[in-house]
């Protein structure tokens, strides 16, 4: 192995959820209303506020994170963010990544992808389904609605 090139983290968990609850005393994350899919009654639609969270192992070394928003069927990004480096000091370590996303914008119906990418690379990739309200269907729970 190489020692100036970092080990490329695993990614044992990519989540979308409503909320990320961090308690300063334990240390520990509260993921609440994660989800796959989001529908809106008209478009553009812009959801207000989501998180995302990274579960990562096997890596040490300084890592610039990268976290993009793409449009998939468009073949466009929406939107991208820098969360700050992180040092990881061995691969033993677990280590949680969590960001803030607020309005983040839904041209129309299709799918979506986050990706999260390390020193250029990408490292894990979660989509989402955004559908229109028909008003005629039946309600059936969908994960969110806008």
């Amino acid at each position: 192995m190489n020692s100036g090139t970092p080990l490329l983290p695993v990614v044992k968990a990519f989540l979308i959820c409503d909320q990320v609850i961090h308690d300063a005393q334990t240390g520990k994350k509260t993921l609440v209303g994660v989800f796959h899919e989001l529908r809106a009654d008209r478009f553009p639609a812009v959801h207000p506020v989501l998180w995302i969270y990274a579960n990562l192992t096997d890596a040490r070394g300084s890592y610039a994170f990268e976290i993009r928003f793409l449009d998939v069927e468009r073949n466009k990004v929406l939107g991208n963010g820098t969360p700050p480096p992180i040092n990881i000091p061995g691969p033993l370590q677990t280590t949680e990544l969590s960001a803030q996303l607020r309005n983040v914008q839904l041209p129309g119906p299709g799918t979506y992808e986050f990706q999260l990418l390390t020193n250029d690379q990408l490292i894990a990739t979660k989509a989402i389904r955004v559908s229109k309200v028909d008003g005629s269907e039946q309600p059936r729970e969908p994960d969110q609605e806008l």
